[in-house]
């Protein structure tokens, strides 16, 4: 049987809105329910679009604006937490982190605008802006994927605020200490190809192995350094800091050749 762990598409798309710390097997678990909210507000602000009720398109806002104070006070996250999710036996809703509450700030704001532009008396340039921000939804709806949260971690990137792996010369020196490699990718693909000495835990099973891991230094790889990213971020939250990401494989292969 396959014990591979390689994110989707869906899954990456999650990690860049912000969810970086849940496993494949939890990211999977949550792709259906983190499409609730974002419907629910879309169908709501395109019958205000659709009837140009620019005081309905208020009160979508609002709730987005709520939704960035509050991570775990979204009202379509509780409706759905507390009425849907029980009728389906599905995982509850996580707080929002800060990349989807961006998103939902940035969502408030246009449908405030599409208001504004009705009651001011530009129904297609409300119609525009609103169509627009329709499109955004059902991009995010259909795939996860958020452009304000790829647009965030551009900005993030460009800032050198995004998380990177560890230098290389630090962890070629962790390394000659007697660090431990741990390869997370799936079994299937360490039994492909895997760097020498390198341990395999697979991410879905990282938790596992917490209590051992404390006391070492661990450097963590996979295949694209996303995976290692989001066990890097697992195991700190479960104690072990001296987790490190090295990112991907073919880049920690450098220090080892050496």
């Amino acid at each position: 049987m396959s014990t591979s762990c390689q994110l989707s598409f869906q899954q990456q798309a999650l990690f860049q809105q912000g969810y970086q710390s849940y496993t494949p097997a939890e990211l999977k678990q949550l792709e259906w329910g983190l499409r609730f909210t974002p419907s629910v507000c879309a169908l709501i602000a395109l019958y205000g679009l659709i009837y140009q009720l620019p005081y309905l398109l208020f009160g979508v806002a609002i709730l987005g604006f709520w939704a960035f104070f509050f991570p775990a006070g979204h009202p379509m996250d509780l409706l759905y937490n507390n009425a849907v999710r029980p009728l389906f036996g599905a995982v509850k809703l996580p707080p929002n982190p800060l990349q989807r509450r961006l998103a939902c700030l940035s969502a408030g704001v246009m449908n405030v605008i599409s208001g504004i532009l009705f009651l001011a008396g530009y129904p297609t340039a409300a119609l525009i802006n609103g169509g627009i921000l329709m499109v955004l939804q059902a991009i995010v709806i259909a795939t996860h994927f958020c452009t304000l949260s790829w647009m965030y971690e551009l900005l993030m990137r460009a800032l050198g605020k995004w998380t990177v792996p560890m230098d290389l010369a630090q962890a070629e020196t962790l390394l000659k200490q007697g660090a431990l490699l741990v390869d997370v990718r799936g079994k299937d693909e360490y039994d492909k190809a895997h760097l020498p000495n390198a341990v395999n835990f697979p991410l879905d099973t990282l938790q596992e192995h917490c209590a051992t891991l404390k006391q070492q230094n661990v450097l963590l790889y996979c295949a694209s350094g996303m995976r290692s990213h989001i066990a890097t971020e697992l195991l700190k939250k479960n104690g072990v800091e001296t987790a490190h990401n090295l990112g991907a494989m073919e880049r920690v292969k450098a220090i080892l050749a050496q």
